[in-house]
């Protein structure tokens, strides 16, 4: 049987994981053309530079 002082520890991770550590990919409007968005080591696709690391917070 699972005990309270097992689970605690878990839910307490989830609930307080900050907010700001999620990232959102997101298309960067002065890079256009693949060569630099690759070279800045980024994704090109559908004509656009994504970075999948951005911070919503930023």
């Amino acid at each position: 049987m699972i005990t309270l002082s097992l689970l605690l520890p878990l839910f307490t991770a989830i609930l307080f994981t900050p907010i700001g550590n999620s990232y959102h990919s997101t298309s960067i409007p002065w890079i256009d053309n693949a060569s630099e968005c690759e070279h800045s080591g980024r994704n090109w696709s559908d004509r656009k530079c994504w970075d999948k690391e951005h911070d919503p917070m930023f």
